[in-house]
């Protein structure tokens, strides 16, 4: 399965919050393996200038992606949700 969504602040839209089943996508989840960075635990990887996603308890694949954030702050809003509980689902 697959969902987006918009992520607005101020009415205005500031990123893509996306997120896919990669629970047997293999190549999906090769590119986490070598991954340094973490937000809650979970592997985080940049994608590109624009994008920055992790691999939730090796089930989902969180991706957000905004020209107007840095790869600090796409991180910084990867870790407001709850990422843990996602995995659960």
């Amino acid at each position: 399965g697959f969902v987006e969504a918009k992520l607005k602040k101020d009415g205005a839209e500031v990123a893509t919050l996306a997120i896919s089943d990669a629970s047997s996508d293999d190549a999906v989840k090769a590119k986490y393996a070598a991954a340094t960075d973490k937000v809650d635990g979970q592997p985080l990887v940049t994608v590109g200038k624009n994008q920055s996603a992790v691999l939730v308890h090796d089930k989902y694949q969180v991706k957000v992606s905004s020209p107007k954030l840095d790869a600090d702050a796409r991180k910084a809003l990867l870790g407001k949700f709850d990422l843990d509980g996602l995995g659960k689902l």
